[in-house]
């Protein structure tokens, strides 16, 4: 097990690893954002759950893959998706994994 991140390592495949991060992990993650004052600086800020959505992405994880680690809907986690990607002005997964991580968010 990787402790930093709360990963399950398996044989099978590496995104069936990353399947495993946990809820309380990605909140954790995200919540320790580094200063407020740069986020606020940015002019764009992320809920807690939407920090959480991003840094799962960052793992590789699909929409339905968040959604069955949140228990929540795969068509939550895109409405999801869609305000993060326009919060930080970007047009990918990898951008905005980039941006929120350079904004502190996660």
């Amino acid at each position: 097990m990787d402790s930093s991140f709360g990963l399950v390592r398996s044989a099978e495949s590496p995104r069936a690893s990353l399947s495993t991060v946990s809820y309380e992990s990605a909140i954790a993650l995200a919540n320790n954002a580094k200063d407020s004052a740069e986020m606020q600086h940015s002019g764009a800020s992320l809920s807690t759950r939407e920090r959480a959505i991003v840094l799962l992405m960052g793992h590789g994880l699909t929409n339905k893959m968040i959604a069955r680690q949140l228990s929540i809907a795969p068509e939550t986690v895109k409405s999801h998706a869609k305000r993060i990607f326009l919060k930080l002005t970007v047009q990918t997964r990898a951008q905005a994994v980039y941006r929120a991580s350079a904004l502190g968010f996660i």
